[in-house]
């Protein structure tokens, strides 16, 4: 984020922790319990945001150098991101032409990627290198090569198309409204830190919730993260994205210093939720991606959490963060996912979104209206 929109945001942190206010909408909505156990409403959420939309799947950064690959699930398909001689970034499904075993795990980097089954090798831009026996079968080795997936790569991020349901165009598109605040940050220069996996018995929008308030701060969050960031969050959406900005209680400095003075980099966190609901988080040392996804039954959610180091941060500083946040998640939030899941479903009925809690409010309606 360039320094005039940084200013921007300091002015609108400082006047809502002035106030004791957080941005707001004019009025409650409710929502019904069954969107977060109904079965059918499910189905449709993982066909038409996940299967038929782009997804928001890594940071250029992981697949950092030619020959580097890297290995993911996105909802039920395996997926291999590859970076070709040139640089290139390649995504397909993760099976051999032969007979569909997977092709690697985790990530990497290879002079080829090589089928462990029977020995079938490709280049990284999915063209079959070679095959033992090859005389044994008469397909061209130009039909034999990797399935490919569309994606894209901009802004130190990269988007994918899972299947054929979605186009290139829309893959290239996904981004644009926040594009160029995107890319002020030059993600494509930070350096991985790690990258987790865990499971949690709750839908996934109760997990998508988490990162869209800072109500449950002083509670949930009491000896951890109210500690160090106040509550008074700013909220600002765009047609299928948002951002969620909110201040370490240090900033309170910035009050007496002339604006000149004022830092370049924000005294505080930044969340980028990208459609259909990834959220990218930005602070001082680097930044994580949360990404959650629907299980086959409506109270199981697959998440993966991601950690980066921006350029020229102490990489154990960065780790430290990376992991305090993603133990706070672990430990405090997802134990209260799991508890609200199971209240709602035992309790039904509708349940209210606060006029304080604005993007809870804006993705609830983007999530209804995407399966209607």
């Amino acid at each position: 984020m360039d320094k005039p929109a940084v200013t921007a945001l300091h002015r609108r942190l400082l006047a809502r922790l002035r106030d004791g206010s957080t941005d707001s909408c004019a009025a409650e909505a409710r929502i019904d319990a069954t969107c977060f156990t109904d079965p059918g409403i499910l189905e449709r959420e993982r066909s038409r945001l996940f299967r038929q939309a782009p997804q928001p799947v890594a940071f250029s950064g992981e697949i950092p150098d030619p020959g580097c690959y890297l290995a993911l699930e996105v909802l039920d398909t395996p997926v291999l991101l590859s970076r070709d001689e040139h640089g290139v970034l390649h995504a397909f499904i993760n099976a051999c032409a032969h007979r569909g075993a997977r092709l690697a795990g985790g990530s990497g980097k290879v002079r080829a990627l090589t089928c462990p089954f029977h020995g079938w090798t490709y280049q990284a831009d999915g063209a079959l290198r070679g095959r033992p026996g090859k005389a044994y079968f008469d397909s061209p080795p130009e039909s034999a090569g990797l399935s490919p997936l569309p994606v894209s790569e901009r802004h130190g991020l990269v988007v994918l198309g899972s299947n054929g349901q979605v186009s290139q165009d829309c893959v290239d598109e996904a981004l644009n409204e926040l594009g160029a605040e995107l890319a002020t940050y030059g993600f494509g220069q930070y350096r991985t830190l790690e990258r987790r996996q865990l499971t949690v018995q709750a839908n996934w929008k109760l997990v998508n919730d988490l990162s869209l308030e800072s109500y449950h701060f002083a509670t949930l969050h009491r000896d951890s993260v109210a500690e160090m960031l106040a509550a008074n969050a700013v909220v600002d959406t765009y047609s299928r994205h948002s951002r969620w900005a909110f201040p370490l209680k240090s900033i309170s400095r910035l009050n007496e210093l002339d604006e000149s003075e004022w830092p370049g980099s924000l005294e505080g966190s930044v969340t980028y939720t990208l459609y259909p609901g990834v959220m990218v988080l930005v602070n001082s040392l680097g930044a994580q991606m949360i990404r959650a996804e629907p299980g086959p039954s409506p109270d199981t959610t697959t998440i993966t959490y991601v950690g980066m180091c921006a350029p020229g941060c102490d990489t154990e500083a960065a780790l430290a963060a990376y992991r305090f946040g993603g133990d706070v998640f672990a430990n405090e939030d997802l134990p209260a996912a799991e508890q609200c899941q199971r209240g709602i479903a035992a309790r039904g009925g509708d349940y209210p979104l606060g006029r304080n809690e604005p993007l809870l409010q804006f993705w609830h309606r983007l999530w209804a209206e995407a399966i209607d």
